[in-house]
């Protein structure tokens, strides 16, 4: 470790959270600084967040507004260069899992959302299936660099299940902000993104995800692509959710829905135990 800096497992637990993206001062309170079935005074948080913020482990933003409505939100936490260089340095987390998250107050509501699922797709790992590789934004942008693309989904994962098989998705999260002539256009570059991104010779299936932030919104998106004369053969490409079922059912393993409303249990073609 860094001299002169003592950091507890606590600390580097917290690291290894913010590694995902970042996190509201709540969340962070109730998953590490809960002891025994006891809450923790926030003064104890707020004292070791000001310490950690102080060695530039961690960094913060205080929205007033979000979404365009004056926030009751505390803090965003996101992990520092300090704090990524500790994790990198020490090998306390495999490279490819550290995201280096630009975060501002514009980009706060999405990137929290996009972090939920990013934190959802390692959930599973490794008891149901092993991600190979997950890009977010920033990855994807350099890979698509040459083919001047200039709308980029949010993530691409692939995972390899159990059973030796391997499935692909690009993902787009959708924080309610983009008009509908705009999401269609999107879709529809992704499906040029796929064929850029597919590695020659490969077989392995490859999907599209849209995660929305309520079922209102998802099901405003679902009729936006019904409805869209462009998309009617690309209909069957795309299942969607939103950030709720994600979070409080099995992640990638909870129920999908395609654009027509169809319920698809699983996502990973195969034995659900795999």
């Amino acid at each position: 470790m860094l001299k002169g800096v003592h950091l507890t497992d606590r600390d580097i637990e917290i690291f290894k959270y913010l590694a995902y993206g970042p996190a509201f001062e709540d969340d962070l309170h109730v998953r590490f600084f809960v002891g025994r079935g006891k809450q923790v005074i926030r003064k104890v948080l707020l004292r070791r967040m000001k310490k950690l913020l102080d060695e530039k482990f961690i960094a913060c933003l205080r929205p007033k507004r979000m979404q365009g409505r004056v926030s009751d939100h505390r803090p965003v936490y996101f992990l520092a260069e300090a704090g990524i260089n500790l994790l990198g340095g020490e090998r306390l987390m495999p490279a490819d899992r550290i995201r280096h998250v630009r975060l501002d107050v514009r980009t706060i509501f999405h990137e929290v959302i996009v972090t939920r699922l990013v934190r959802k797709i390692y959930d599973g790992d490794p008891t149901r299936y092993q991600v190979v590789r997950l890009y977010d934004h920033q990855d994807l942008s350099k890979l698509v660099q040459k083919a001047r693309m200039k709308r980029i989904p949010d993530l691409r994962f692939s995972v390899q299940l159990r059973n030796g098989s391997f499935f692909s998705y690009i993902v787009e999260v959708d924080a309610g902000t983009t008009h509908m002539p705009e999401f269609i256009q999107k879709l529809i570059v992704f499906l040029q993104i796929k064929k850029v991104l597919a590695p020659v010779g490969s077989k392995e299936p490859v999907g599209f995800l849209i995660v929305a932030h309520t079922s209102d919104r998802m099901a405003k998106l679902q009729r936006a692509v019904i409805e869209s004369r462009p998309m009617t053969k690309l209909v069957p490409y795309f299942l969607f959710n939103t950030i709720q079922n994600i979070d409080n059912h099995l992640g990638l393993y909870n129920a999908w829905y395609r654009a027509d409303g169809k319920k698809i249990d699983l996502i990973f073609r195969g034995n659900r135990r795999v």
